[in-house]
């Protein structure tokens, strides 16, 4: 099996916990799909998206992989041995080995997170609903109560749409209360979203030092990642997703 290409955050490096932010290369799904669309959805066969994920697996040398039903708000899932799919989550924390906890995003901000020391790892779907109700802050919350300590807790935000092509409306500006992540859109009464910088912000407010960003768009970097908004601008009804991953051996 070849395995599907994903990229690495130095601050993630730490001995016994593997990480990858996959794209869209390296599956085996076609169309608008393609190709390692790790997402269920009607217009993709599912045999294609299982096999997706098993090479993503096979990269990360994890066989079980845990993935949520995001539904954009603030709750988190701990995740143990017995943990299966399907959870209405959009964050998860672990300290068991050999559970693969994957974050699906097609624009949201995937955030990865993890104390090698107390051996502790999360993962965060931020959209900006969730970004806004918390979910950074519950998140460390949830691995500080498995043993983890915000000192030597390291996050990385990967592959999400960037300010420049965020468009959003009055609501989001609104629930944000933070101005200096917004600049003016071409449209009244609209903005463009810094969604990254906000999520980054969250980070060191709650104390965590160790951060990186991850420099790629999803929605201008067409053949490395799927994007929402982007499918939307071209009237395609549906699009795929790809996976964020952290997990201890």
């Amino acid at each position: 099996m070849v395995n599907p290409p994903f990229q690495t955050a130095k601050e993630l490096e730490h001995k016994g916990i593997v990480h990858g932010f996959f794209g869209r290369l390296g599956g085996v799904s076609q169309g608008i799909y393609t190709s390692l669309n790790a997402g269920f959805h009607k217009d993709d066969h599912d045999e294609n998206i299982i096999e997706n994920r098993k090479r993503i697996c096979n990269a990360m040398g994890i066989d079980h992989m845990v993935t949520l039903r995001q539904v954009h708000k603030s709750d988190v899932l701990i995740v143990d041995s017995n943990t299966e799919n399907g959870y209405q989550m959009d964050a998860m924390v672990s300290k068991t080995p050999g559970r693969l906890l994957a974050i699906q995003t097609a624009d949201c901000a995937p955030v990865l997170l993890a104390d090698p020391v107390a051996r502790v790892v999360g993962g965060i779907h931020a959209g900006w609903r969730s970004a806004v109700t918390g979910i950074v802050q519950k998140t460390i919350d949830a691995m500080q109560a498995l043993g983890a300590e915000k000192e030597r807790i390291t996050a990385v935000i990967g592959p999400c749409i960037h300010q420049k092509s965020y468009e959003v409306g009055q609501e989001v500006f609104d629930a944000a209360k933070k101005a200096e992540f917004f600049a003016p859109s071409n449209r009244v009464g609209h903005y463009l979203f810094d969604l990254g910088g906000y999520v980054l912000n969250e980070l060191k407010t709650q104390g965590i030092k160790n951060t990186e960003v991850l420099p790629l768009d999803t929605y201008t970097l067409e053949d490395q990642y799927f994007s929402c908004r982007r499918s939307a601008h071209r009237g395609e009804s549906f699009y795929g997703n790809q996976l964020s991953t952290i997990g201890l051996l």
